[in-house]
């Protein structure tokens, strides 16, 4: 039986692509906000502009906004370098097992066929290597 961890793991696997293609969403997201905050990209939120704008309550907004999305983008990133981690400590061969099923939504009957392994076998074995990269 697989514990809580494992079960977590793979939930987070399954989320890995669209954790990928949110982070891409949110640098967009603050890249366009820093477009709209002063038609230059790269300035930084944390000091006031050398520019004036003539709607304060809207550059406060828009740097509110750029510091969310980064704080958002962060929390996604630590989640992806978590995964990575994780999946660098499995075997090679196994490693690539567990992304067609987990992040590549292949079915676990279609990968066992291709490896030569039941599907009983292979879901054991992708558990017991789950389980010992989280250790």
């Amino acid at each position: 039986m697989q514990s809580e961890e494992v079960r977590a793991f793979k939930n987070e696997l399954r989320n890995y692509n669209f954790y990928l293609s949110r982070i891409v969403t949110l640098e967009n997201s603050i890249e366009f906000c820093y477009d709209r905050l002063g038609g230059v990209r790269g300035i930084d939120p944390s000091k006031e502009p050398t520019h004036s704008m003539p709607n304060k309550e809207l550059e406060w907004q828009l740097r509110d906004k750029i510091e969310s999305l980064d704080a958002e983008k962060r929390v996604i990133e630590t989640k992806v370098k978590y995964i990575e981690s994780i999946l660098a400590k499995i075997e090679t061969s196994l490693r690539e097992v567990i992304i067609a099923v987990y992040c590549e939504n292949k079915t676990m009957q279609y990968v066992a066929i291709k490896n030569n392994i039941s599907t009983s076998g292979l879901n054991k074995r992708m558990i017991v290597g789950i389980k010992k990269a989280l250790n």
